[in-house]
């Protein structure tokens, strides 16, 4: 169960699983503007998608390097 505190501002703490929930969400996002042809919007959030996709690996390397 998740804590009350997750759910303020800045409250939930970046996993890889949250990142994971967070880069879902962008990804069905992404779809629906395809589909209803928001091309501009679209590759916004593709954009943003990257950034994220970027810091979850950067993340999961990291969390890899300190466990061995």
């Amino acid at each position: 169960m998740k804590e009350v505190s997750e759910y303020d501002r800045g409250g939930r703490p970046v996993t890889p699983v949250n990142l994971l929930l967070l880069i879902s969400e962008l990804e069905g996002s992404s779809q629906h503007l395809k589909y209803m042809g928001f091309n501009d919007d679209e590759e916004t959030i593709n954009e943003i998608k990257k950034r994220f996709y970027r810091i979850y690996f950067d993340l999961k390397r990291s969390l890899r390097q300190t466990q061995v």
